[in-house]
C-alpha cells in the first residue's frame, strides 16, 4: 500500500500597517476637507445674514429721516441740534450692530463759500451719513455706509448761530488728511457732544453753530498722529490752543497743528560704538502745550510706559543693561533735550548727532546716541569755545607727547566743540602732552596738558 502525504497551503488575503495607514490618510484628507468647505460655507451664510440685518437698519434709520421735517433734520448734543441719536446699538438675534449718524450742514461753492465772505447764508443744505457696523466671526469690523442730501424747502434761509471753521495741518502746512474732531460745549444749551471728521484738505465748516465765549473744547485724533486738544488756561499757564469761542456775525477761524507721532530710540555706546548699559538720563521737552506766565515754553510728552504723561517737567529714565537702549515709540515730535545723570564709572561726552535738543521729526525713527567714556582709562575730553562760552566746531587740534613726537593732529571739534582722544583701539598713555589748536577766526592756542585718567580741559579761543 502507498501512502502520499500532500501539504496544502491556504494563503489568508489581509491589509497591511501601509494599507491601513494609507486608507486612514485618505479619510483624514477627505474629512478635513469636508469640514473646511462646510465651516466656510457656515460663516458665509452668516455673515451675508449678518450684512442684510445691517442694510435694513441702515435703511430703517435713513427712512425714519426721511420722514422728518427738513428742520428737525439734526442731531442730539450735535451741530445743528436736534433729536437724532448720534450712536445707537442695536442687538438682532443675538448679534450687536453699531449705528453712527452724522447731520452736517453744506457749504456749496455755487453761490459762494462763508470763508471767502462770499456766502452770508452758508448752510445751503444737509448731508446725513449712517453707519453700520459689526464685528464678523473672525472679530474684523464690517459695514454698510449710506449717505443722502437733503435740501430746504423754498429758498433758503439762516439757520441761525454763526459760522465755526477748523482747519487741520501739519508742520509743514499741508492739510491733514480727513481728521476726526470731536467738539464739546457744555455752557450752552443744548450742549453739544459731537464728533466731525474734516475734508481731505483737514477742513471742516459748521455753517450755524451757537455763540458762545471760550466754552468749545476741540480733540483732534487721528491714527498714526499726535493728539491735539484745547486747553484751559491758568494763571501761571498760557495753553497753545485755548477753548475756542463763537462769536455772532463773524466767521469763527481755527487753525490746528497736528503731526505725525515718531519714534525716538535713547542709545548709549563708547567712543569704539559699543554699547553700555544702565545709564541714567533725563529727557524733556517734545509737544509745545504753552508757555509760563514768563513767557518760557511749557512742553508735554506722551509716554509709552503706561501711556501716562512725563508731565511739564522732565523724566528720568535708563537705557537697557544690554543693548544700551531705551526706546519710544510714538510720541509727537518736537525737540527733546537729553541729560545724562552722574554715573560712577563714565563720563558724558557728546552726542551722534552732535547737537542738542534732539530734533525729532514728524513721522520720523530716530536714533539719538550719548557718547560716553570709562573715567579710569586714560584719555583727552576738550571742550573748545569762544570767549562767550559757544562752542567752537571744526577747530584743529594737534598733540604731542614731551619728546616731540606727534600723537595725532587734523582732529577736528564737533558741533558741540567736542574733541576726544583716543578715538579708536590705539591707547593713549598718561603723562603730559602739548596741545596745539586752531581754526579760522581766532588766535592758534598752545597749551599742556597732564594725562591721569580721564582727562577734561576747556579750551577757550580768543577770536583774532
Amino acid at each position: 500500500m502507498k501512502f502520499e502525504f500532500r501539504i496544502l497551503n491556504k494563503t489568508k488575503n489581509a491589509f497591511s500597517l501601509v494599507e491601513v495607514l494609507i486608507v486612514i490618510f485618505i479619510m483624514s484628507v477627505t474629512f478635513v476637507a469636508f469640514y473646511t468647505v462646510s465651516t466656510i460655507g457656515i460663516k458665509y451664510i452668516v455673515e451675508s445674514k449678518n450684512r442684510l440685518v445691517a442694510a435694513a437698519l441702515l435703511n430703517e434709520r435713513m427712512e425714519i429721516v426721511r420722514n422728518l421735517a427738513y428742520d428737525d433734520i439734526a442731531l442730539q448734543n450735535g451741530i445743528p441740534a436736534g433729536n437724532i441719536p448720534q450712536i445707537d446699538d442695536v442687538v438682532t438675534n443675538g448679534k450687536s450692530f453699531h449705528i453712527v449718524t452724522s447731520v452736517d450742514y453744506q457749504d456749496d461753492p455755487y453761490d459762494g463759500l462763508a470763508v471767502d465772505d462770499a456766502d452770508l447764508i452758508p448752510n445751503d443744505y444737509k448731508i446725513v451719513k449712517v453707519i453700520v457696523s459689526w464685528d464678523d466671526s473672525n472679530g474684523q469690523s464690517q459695514s454698510v455706509v449710506s449717505v443722502s442730501r437733503f435740501v430746504p424747502p423754498g429758498l433758503e434761509t439762516d439757520a441761525g448761530g454763526a459760522p465755526l471753521a477748523i482747519n487741520v495741518t501739519d508742520s509743514s502746512g499741508n492739510g491733514v488728511l480727513e481728521p476726526s474732531i470731536h467738539i464739546e460745549n457744555n455752557s450752552i444749551s443744548p450742549t453739544v457732544s459731537t464728533t466731525k471728521v474734516a475734508g481731505i484738505d483737514g477742513h471742516i465748516l459748521m455753517p450755524s453753530a451757537s455763540a458762545s465765549v471760550g466754552g468749545y473744547h476741540f480733540t483732534i485724533t487721528k491714527n498714526g498722529y499726535e493728539t491735539v486738544e484745547t486747553m484751559d488756561a491758568t494763571p501761571t499757564f498760557i495753553p497753545r490752543y485755548p477753548h475756542a469761542s463763537v462769536i455772532m456775525g463773524s466767521m469763527n477761524l481755527y487753525a490746528y497743528e497736528q503731526n505725525k507721532l515718531a519714534d525716538l530710540t535713547i542709545k548709549t555706546e563708547d567712543i569704539q560704538g559699543n554699547p553700555v548699559g544702565n545709564i541714567r538720563f533725563s529727557m524733556e521737552g517734545g509737544k509745545r502745550i504753552g508757555r509760563d506766565n514768563e513767557g518760557n515754553d511749557v512742553y508735554n510728552m506722551s509716554n509709552t510706559d503706561g501711556n501716562e504723561l512725563f508731565g511739564l517737567g522732565s523724566a528720568t529714565a535708563e537705557t537697557d543693561s544690554t543693548n544700551g537702549k531705551k526706546e519710544y515709540p510714538d510720541i509727537s515730535p518736537g525737540n527733546y533735550k537729553i541729560t545724562m545723570e552722574p554715573h560712577a564709572q563714565f563720563e558724558f561726552i557728546d552726542f551722534d548727532p552732535s547737537q542738542t535738543p534732539a530734533n525729532l521729526m514728524p513721522g520720523s525713527d530716530l536714533t539719538y546716541v550719548m557718547k560716553v567714556a570709562d573715567k579710569n582709562i586714560d584719555s583727552l575730553f576738550l571742550n573748545i569755545t569762544n570767549s562767550e562760552g559757544n562752542p567752537i566746531a571744526g577747530a584743529q587740534v594737534r598733540m604731542v607727547d614731551g619728546s616731540g613726537a606727534e600723537v595725532f593732529s587734523g582732529e577736528k571739534s564737533s558741533a558741540r566743540g567736542v574733541v576726544f582722544y583716543p578715538n579708536g583701539e590705539t591707547p593713549l598713555a598718561s603723562g603730559t602732552y602739548n596741545l596745539e589748536i586752531q581754526t579760522a577766526g581766532y588766535e592758534t592756542q598752545n597749551d599742556s596738558i597732564t594725562i591721569s585718567g580721564l582727562t577734561k580741559k576747556n579750551i577757550v579761543l580768543t577770536e583774532s
